[in-house]
């Protein structure tokens, strides 16, 4: 991520200390370039659509573990507050994929759906045109970074419980139909609702067994970098939802080491032996990579050979360098301030748009 300084230096024209804005206000305002993209609705939206309004301009992935998440629920905060205020007609927020090759309609749909980010999200078939985008508003896109958010097409998230009885149950899910749940809770109510089971955390009870005074549920989470289960006190609701989010439920009193890893070779192998001697029996073609015991690779990856970046050849070759900036154009259609990196506090964003909205 580049930092405020940098992405500073990257704006022509910018003001100095003396500026009555919070954010980064251009001295000599430019004009906003223009586009014409497509949202979640698979509808056309061009920026000079919205003429005579003050228009919020992000550059978000949905797919983006991190930063994108701290933009998004800013504007979402900033939104409700311009609501309570009765001006939300009078502002309007956009959000630009930077990622096009994953973030279809289709995609975008689902992903605004569940997170209630209603107002649009941008995206094209046409790379060139976002590519020029990109360009026009000093957005450049690290591929690699982009990379590294994106799960393993057949990676899973497991669920494991084992009961007072000490029988043992998987369910492992596909993260394509949890990735929108946001937290753990979304995917434990996922999980036990595609078998029909019975889990409900408010009286304690998983599967036939509910929580006594003689008998209590520990909830573990799996460490990947340790490869073990560790014993967690934080409700479900506040643990954070990702690829390699696995969870176990098991009574107070049960040996955690004996416990079925939470994860099973990366789907190319199975698992041989229990407990901290567990190790992976990779498929033909497949290997553990070093240090791992209960990972599989394929063997042109372990030796370097990764084949085809799909992102590189679908989006062509880009500068290094994701930009973290968020724009504010005003009723003129002038790109008129910036805020770079995601430490903004979205109050002192929410005054700058009163000011403009005071012009």
């Amino acid at each position: 991520m580049l930092s405020m300084a940098l992405f500073a230096g990257c704006i022509e024209g910018v003001n100095d200390n003396s500026s009555e804005f919070n954010g980064i206000e251009y001295k000599d305002p430019p004009e906003a370039p223009g586009f014409t993209l497509t949202d979640q609705h698979g509808r056309n939206v061009s920026l000079s659509d919205y003429e005579d309004k003050i228009v919020v301009l992000a550059f978000i992935y949905t797919s983006c573990p991190d930063v994108c998440l701290i933009i998004s629920s800013n504007l979402q905060w900033t939104k409700m507050r311009l609501d309570e205020q009765g001006m939300s007609d009078e502002v309007v927020f956009l959000s630009v994929t930077i990622d096009p090759a994953k973030d279809t309609v289709d995609r975008l749909s689902r992903w605004t759906d569940a997170t209630g980010y209603d107002w649009p999200h941008l995206t094209s078939t046409d790379i060139d045109s976002l590519v020029s985008v990109w360009e026009d508003w000093n957005v450049v896109v690290d591929n690699d970074h982009i990379n590294a958010s994106t799960p393993p097409d057949d990676s899973t998230n497991r669920v494991l419980v084992v009961g007072p009885d000490g029988s043992e149950m998987k369910i492992d899910t596909p993260w394509q139909d949890v990735e929108f749940s946001q937290t753990t809770e979304g995917l434990l109510e996922f999980a036990f609702e595609s078998r029909n089971l019975t889990y409900d955390s408010l009286n304690g009870t998983i599967l036939d067994w509910t929580a006594n005074d003689t008998f209590s549920w520990d909830m573990l989470i799996w460490n990947q970098s340790t490869e073990n289960w560790t014993k967690t006190d934080t409700p479900p609701q506040d643990i954070l939802l990702s690829p390699d989010t696995h969870i176990a439920f098991a009574p107070s009193d049960y040996n955690t080491t004996d416990l079925p890893p939470g994860v099973d070779c990366n789907g190319h192998g199975w698992v041989m032996g229990t407990g901290s001697g567990a190790h992976c029996m990779c498929d033909e073609g497949y290997v553990r990579p070093d240090g791992n015991w209960l990972g599989c690779v394929s063997e042109s990856a372990e030796d370097g050979v990764t084949g085809v970046d799909p992102h590189e050849q679908s989006l062509g070759d880009y500068r290094v360098g994701h930009t973290t900036a968020t724009f504010i154009v005003d009723r003129n259609g002038d790109k008129r301030i910036a805020w770079g990196g995601v430490t903004w506090d979205p109050s002192l964003f929410l005054m700058d748009i009163e000011l403009l909205l005071e012009e």
